[in-house]
């Protein structure tokens, strides 16, 4: 038997959400904690805004790049994190509300996991080891995310030909 999705999609286009309030609450404690955070020189929100050139000679194209798309992402990743705020307790989210929990939940795996310092070949933490609570929200918001992007992607057309879902 399986399971029902706690995220689906409704006949009138609108995604029915039910979470249990205690993943509710860790969304919105952990959408409070990167607000301030995204505007911060905190290292761990580094790999919120990427570079865009790496070397010592590309210093000036960096520079450039970053006048571009900073005030983008840094616009991006306050909407998405307030979006969820303000919707985090929401029975049924818009397709755009449900695109900015996916991007919010993503922000926040990518903050804890550069704090856990997440690597693909990292083994679960020892029992007793204080990062482990932090890891299982690490694993839990990895969860919420991959039920979202399944939710979508079923939205999506599917004419057989994988080459031209791109």
């Amino acid at each position: 038997m399986a399971l029902a999705s706690p995220i689906r999609r409704r006949r009138d286009g609108r995604y029915a959400v039910r979470l249990p309030a205690q993943v509710r609450t860790l969304l919105g404690s952990l959408a409070g904690q990167l607000v301030p955070m995204i505007d911060s020189d905190d290292p761990t929100v580094t790999r919120l805004f990427p570079p865009g050139y790496i070397g010592d000679d590309t210093a000036d194209a960096e520079k450039q790049y970053r006048s571009l798309v900073d005030g983008a992402l840094h616009n991006h990743h306050h909407q998405a994190v307030n979006t969820l705020a303000e919707t985090v307790n929401a029975d049924s989210l818009s397709a755009e509300e449900l695109s900015a929990w996916l991007s919010a939940i993503g922000s926040m795996r990518l903050v804890i996991g550069t704090r856990l310092d997440v690597s693909e070949d990292m083994e679960n933490p020892a029992p007793g080891d204080p990062s482990a609570s932090e890891h299982a929200v690490y694993d839990l918001l990895g969860m919420v995310q991959a039920t979202i992007v399944d939710v979508l992607a079923a939205d999506l057309p599917d004419d057989g030909e994988p080459a031209r879902a791109l």
